[in-house]
């Protein structure tokens, strides 16, 4: 939208991929939550990659050379998650000359500069910034439509050292900012979120049939959540979460090509973290949001892989490995097994199976008395277990006899084990550990996901539909019974559509329909005690929740349409596009939640429901020009 790319909205479209709708943003992949997916840029890991609503790509696409979407049945390569990998890998710049390409829009701006710096280096720059906030309208009593804006910095520079040496450095770097809508009287809301990175590689090509990488990495996020409760009362409530993580990694990685059909890799890697995490209740102002009953904790864990790729037969592809893992602050070593075979039954119809082993030390804990994100990331511990997920999936992909269709099918099935939620009335007063309010728990996921895709022709676009279940499994939690959770999303239907009249003009149409999320309601609040000083102990809110996850928000869907023009002067191109988001004007909430108003007459406060909603129907123009 915008006059984004649409490379990333092409992903999450995909079946099995779902875009969240609430502001914690990310992907539900198979059932998984936004934490349980490894996104790499140049192989450094961002936590939070996303942007919200869907404005916006993910990274700016200008700067991207490739991006590789996994869902299952993952490489050995790969680990420290349980659901999907998405790896990217950045441009190197051109070597030809200095050039560049800018977008300017109504809701957003980017800039890209690229060239070489002599005949052995290159560079690219990119930025974005986006002005949405400035354009959006007024909410009203019982719709809030919050305040949104971001901006993201993309770099590198790569240098020859030799014929078979050349190294690189890159970076990213990414800032999101939601406040409460202006017509907001009964609460109001800060949520931000930043990432940084930065790699340096070594590739080192020993011989015709071998090269290997060195790399020393650094990714850093950051997350907070402020909830202010804004009603004239005696002893307002408000929220603070903050969680911040840094990461040091060395890794090391070989690639060797033993014939056409077969190739050997192999690696390892050493990742040190600091976690900074505070989930406090605050019950005066005098406080300031100060975050100084918090937890920090250092980790470090190591990994190993073998992988083992060969083209058994004409027919039979096959991808072998396993990896070693160890985490320091569990004390547990694993090794999680990986194997995909693809099997050419016929020329154009294809088998294809997946099986591995995963695990995943880094747990992503949300309140769920709260109705806006308050996500903080906990390592595994002694008394915290690493989530391990054991997956297999089987499916087929068949094409038309002049390759302008294609149709896929797949069904997948995951085993959760060593889930952690907060308890049902954990306590966030000063001094509580983190914990004492998590409970153990396991899940399943499984479903099926079709895809019909045509490829050729002015006329393409695709039909992907996905049937899917997740449950969630804990003792303590709901009464015992099984429930299921946020991410649970039935039925998931995606309808792209792209028209090229010519070479320079094509129109687009996008529908998208989603189940709604599960969500509980708070049915009550109340307070024990009372608070005395910082340091000694206070009160503590409880509230009394509604079944776990027992509501659901209404369906999501939406149609969007686009435009593009592109024309050239000299030859320099020119494009202009205008694309309309939400053309029905689908109120699509994210949250729903308990809001109050003041009676005129006895002054009391009346409960009412409220709702944040998404974006509403907004067209935008833009254009992008070379120089």
């Amino acid at each position: 939208m915008g006059g984004e790319s649409d490379i990333f909205r092409a992903l999450q479209l995909l079946p099995g991929v779902t875009a969240a709708t609430e502001i914690s943003t990310g992907l539900y992949v198979r059932g998984g939550s936004p934490d349980q997916n490894l996104t790499l840029i140049d192989g450094v890991v961002v936590y939070n990659p996303s942007h919200l609503g869907g404005f916006a790509s993910t990274f700016n696409s200008d700067v991207l050379r490739n991006i590789k979407l996994i869902k299952g049945g993952f490489p050995a390569e790969y680990g420290g998650r349980l659901s999907s990998i998405l790896d990217i890998t950045m441009r190197e710049g051109t070597k030809e000359k200095f050039k560049g390409s800018a977008n300017i829009n109504s809701i957003s701006s980017r800039i890209t500069l690229e060239g070489p710096f002599d005949t052995a280096s290159t560079f690219i720059l990119s930025g974005r910034v986006m002005y949405l906030d400035k354009i959006l309208p007024v909410s009203d009593e019982f719709n809030s439509i919050p305040r949104y804006d971001f901006f993201d910095f993309n770099g590198k520079v790569n240098y020859v050292l030799s014929e078979k040496d050349k190294i690189f450095i890159s970076g990213f770097y990414s800032k999101d900012n939601i406040i409460e809508a202006p017509s907001s009287r009964d609460v109001g809301f800060n949520i931000s979120w930043r990432n940084a990175t930065a790699n340096l590689t070594w590739t080192n090509f020993s011989s015709s049939t071998s090269f290997s990488n060195t790399s020393l990495m650094y990714t850093n996020y950051f997350f907070s959540t402020i909830i202010r409760d804004k009603m004239p009362v005696q002893q307002p409530l408000d929220f603070l979460t903050t969680s911040e993580i840094h990461d040091f990694l060395l890794r090391r990685e070989m690639q060797f090509f033993l014939s056409d059909d077969h190739t050997l890799k192999g690696g390892g890697e050493v990742v040190y973290h600091i976690f900074s995490t505070t989930t406090n209740d605050y019950y005066i102002k005098e406080l300031e949001y100060k975050p100084i009953y918090g937890t920090d904790i250092n980790g470090a864990e190591v990994s190993v892989y073998l992988q083992d790729e060969w083209t058994l037969s004409s027919d039979l592809r096959s991808n072998f490995g396993g990896r070693f893992y160890y985490f320091r602050n569990a004390d547990l070593l694993t090794v999680e097994p990986r194997v995909s075979l693809t099997y050419y039954l016929l020329d154009r119809f294809v088998l294809r199976s997946a099986f591995g082993i995963t695990h995943q030390a880094l747990h992503l804990l949300s309140r769920n008395d709260i109705y806006l994100p308050t996500d903080v990331w906990y390592p595994s511990s002694e008394k915290i277990k690493p989530a391990r997920s054991i997956q297999g999936a089987v499916g087929f992909e068949v094409t038309s006899a002049d390759r302008t269709f294609l149709f896929s099918a797949e069904g997948y099935y995951k085993d959760l084990k060593n889930l952690y939620e907060y308890l049902q009335n954990s306590d966030f007063s000063f001094g509580v550990d983190i914990e004492d309010n998590l409970t153990r728990g396991r899940g399943e996921a499984y479903g099926f996901e079709f895809f019909l895709n045509k490829r050729i022709g002015n006329f393409s676009g695709w039909v992907g539909y996905t049937l899917a279940y997740t449950k969630r499994y804990f003792n303590l939690l709901n009464q015992g019974n099984p429930y299921y959770p946020r991410y649970d999303r039935r039925h998931d239907i995606s309808i792209v559509l792209g028209y090229d009249v010519s070479s320079s003009l094509n129109f687009g149409a996008t529908w998208t329909y989603g189940t709604g999320q599960a969500f509980s309601l708070p049915l009550n609040q109340f307070q024990i005690g009372t608070f005395t000083n910082p340091q000694g102990n206070s009160g503590s809110i409880f509230i009394e929740n509604s079944g776990r996850d027992a509501f659901r928000l209404p369906p999501f869907h939406k149609l969007d349409l686009s435009c593009r023009y592109k024309i050239f002067i000299s030859d320099k191109a020119l494009e202009l596009n205008l694309n309309v988001y939400n053309v029905y004007n689908r109120f699509n909430v994210f949250s729903k939640y308990i809001g109050y108003k003041i009676d005129e007459e006895t002054g009391e406060r009346i409960p009412i429901l409220k709702q944040f909603t998404l974006f509403p129907f907004l067209p935008t123009v833009g254009v992008t020009f070379e120089f």
